[in-house]
């Protein structure tokens, strides 16, 4: 079939121009592109003409760092969502799916989805570190077999995050492998380097490093990019960093920023995706600036040849503006989205449909630990053997950042503060090995109730917060029932829980999902100190390689080293 969208403001990711012209179609590819009416549009006898009356027309965009797991549904599901709003191409590091099951969670995630193109960058650092325990091990000789393996050659694009920068610049003989196997095979690798800077910074890119999405401000976002990494601004559900857009003003070349998300919600993903990120990156750059930031940098950076040009795939999106990027119609090798069977008449989802083909991982006990008593979760210091002149180390979260506070209390103070619940428990229960291990801290977080997730970075082992020992005892309990998810417990009752039954990370359905984690927003909307995404920003908490002091299966993590609680 020969289409031809006729009349369209084409955005030229190129030149960074909005051209008026014309887009012929066959098939699945661009055939021409007329910007100065020298086709005569007549003598394609049979084509469909569609008039776009002066509706602006874009390449699909590209997330280029991704963790799809944050969503809680499986690449076939989070593929509906992401399309709608506009997203071809996506570019995972599958890091939590492969602390949990390994080598078969990239294989997973590689071939869930059906239109969706998912790429990969292999996780770098799993376990991220030894101070916690996860699911799996991946070593350099892992890598270097998922380089060769020619199923894979066109979708695993080289080394995920390198988060052990500590282990980078201090020549760590297995990091520095896994980077130069990476070299070896001309893959690329991706960074993670939060508040790096000076001569760490250099040494950090100097192995071979080349992007990075945790900056956190403008002066090490312009270190950085000065230093020539690719800067991924990052946009997500937890972590908003847009503002280091105003960096515009002081370079004069754009072409090595990238808008990522990283982590998004359920509900941040159906609810708008990279159409919100554009909107407000449009305060900082122009809207064509805006798109070649997740279209043409990602695609030049990954080596993919996209854009509005002959012998491209036809994958556009038709904006109604470039204010609100209202979208009219996304269309996808050739085909609008309403003609996939993904997309004929509802949106089409998987919780009636047999779940043969994920029985495997549902069936997986992704929850190995020991059903948990109150008596468990005592702290030594706080509830016995108390040692009131001694002082205990307090989780301070960051609103909008991964990054958190230490703060330091008597013990007096903080005993006191608890049974004001002014001060909220927090403990990380081993999931993988059987070891029933339980890393215990305190936390300045909840006004009140208990919550518990199995989604909790890196290792994903079960973090529970709350101050009542019994409801911790049963969030915990609960979640092994359901092998995985989330859970709100207040006065010996469950609330509300979302079953997350793949590695305890995702369910199968989208909308079932989303109306769940909907229901436990409206249930805890008065629980936590904060707005802010109650799971997803719970899930940070364990991320022990973001400063300043984290809590994993060993204990409290500060500076790369486990911490006495009490001290």
């Amino acid at each position: 079939m020969f289409l031809i969208l006729k009349n369209a403001n084409i955005i030229n990711v190129y030149t960074g121009e909005i051209l008026e012209g014309n887009i012929g179609i066959k098939d699945d590819k661009i055939v021409f592109v007329d910007y100065y009416d020298t086709i005569d549009l007549n003598e394609f006898k049979n084509a469909k003409t569609l008039d776009l009356n002066g509706k602006f027309v874009s390449p699909t965009f590209i997330d280029a760092h991704i963790h799809i797991e944050s969503s809680h549904v499986i690449p076939s599901e989070f593929e509906k969502y992401a399309l709608l709003n506009g997203v071809s191409k996506v570019v995972i590091d599958p890091h939590e799916i492969v602390n949990v099951l390994g080598i078969k969670g990239i294989e997973f995630m590689l071939n869930d989805a059906h239109i969706l193109d998912v790429y990969c960058m292999i996780p770098s650092c799993v376990p991220a570190t030894e101070l916690e325990t996860s699911g799996a091990k991946i070593t350099s000789k892992d890598i270097e077999n998922l380089f060769k393996n020619e199923k894979y050659k066109n979708k695993i694009l080289g080394l995920g995050e390198v988060m052990n920068y500590i282990g980078v610049i201090n020549g760590d003989e297995e990091i520095l492998e896994k980077i130069n196997i990476a070299k070896k095979y001309g893959k690329l690798i991706d960074g993670h380097a939060p508040q790096l800077t000076g001569l760490n910074l250099n040494k950090y890119i100097g192995t071979g490093i080349m992007s990075d999405h945790e900056c956190t401000t403008e002066e090490e976002a312009l270190e950085k990019i000065r230093l020539g990494l690719k800067l991924m601004i990052r946009e997500g559900t937890a972590s908003k960093n847009i503002n280091i857009l105003k960096i515009r003003d002081k370079i004069n070349d754009i072409r090595n920023i990238m808008l990522v998300s990283d982590d998004i919600s359920i509900k941040d993903l159906k609810n708008g995706y990279l159409i919100n990120t554009l909107k407000k990156a449009t305060k900082y750059v122009s809207p064509v600036e805006a798109i070649q930031m997740i279209t043409i940098n990602p695609a030049n950076y990954f080596g993919f040849d996209i854009g509005i040009k002959p012998s491209n795939n036809a994958d556009l999106i038709i904006f109604e503006d470039l204010t609100d990027f209202k979208i009219n119609k996304v269309m996808i090798k050739g085909k609008f989205l309403e003609e996939y069977g993904l997309f004929v008449g509802a949106l089409q989802h998987t919780h009636h449909t047999n779940h043969n083909k994920y029985n495997n991982y549902i069936k997986y006990n992704s929850m190995n630990y020991s059903y948990k008593s109150e008596e468990d979760f005592l702290i030594e210091g706080i509830d016995i053997n108390i040692e009131p002149k001694k002082s205990a180390r307090i989780i301070e979260p960051i609103k909008d950042s991964l990054i958190t506070k230490e703060i330091i209390l008597n013990v007096s103070e903080t005993i006191d503060k608890l049974n004001k619940n002014e001060l909220n428990r927090i403990y990380v229960i081993e999931r993988h090995k059987g070891t029933n291990r339980i890393g215990k801290g305190l936390i300045h977080f909840l006004k009140k109730g208990v919550i518990a997730s199995s989604y909790a970075h890196d290792s994903h082992n079960v973090v529970v917060v709350g101050n009542n020992l019994k409801d911790i005892a049963i969030a915990v309990n609960h979640l092994k029932d359901i092998n995985g998810g989330f859970v709100v417990v207040e006065n010996g009752k469950i609330l509300e829980s979302v079953q997350l039954n793949i590695a305890g990370l995702m369910g199968c359905d989208g909308e079932h999902i989303y109306k769940k984690i909907e229901s436990i927003e409206r249930k805890t909307e008065n629980h936590v100190l904060y707005d802010t995404n109650l799971f997803l920003t719970l899930s940070f908490l364990t991320l022990s390689v973001i400063p300043e002091l984290k809590i994993t299966d060993f204990g409290l993590v500060k500076n790369n080293k486990v911490v006495d609680l009490v001290f």
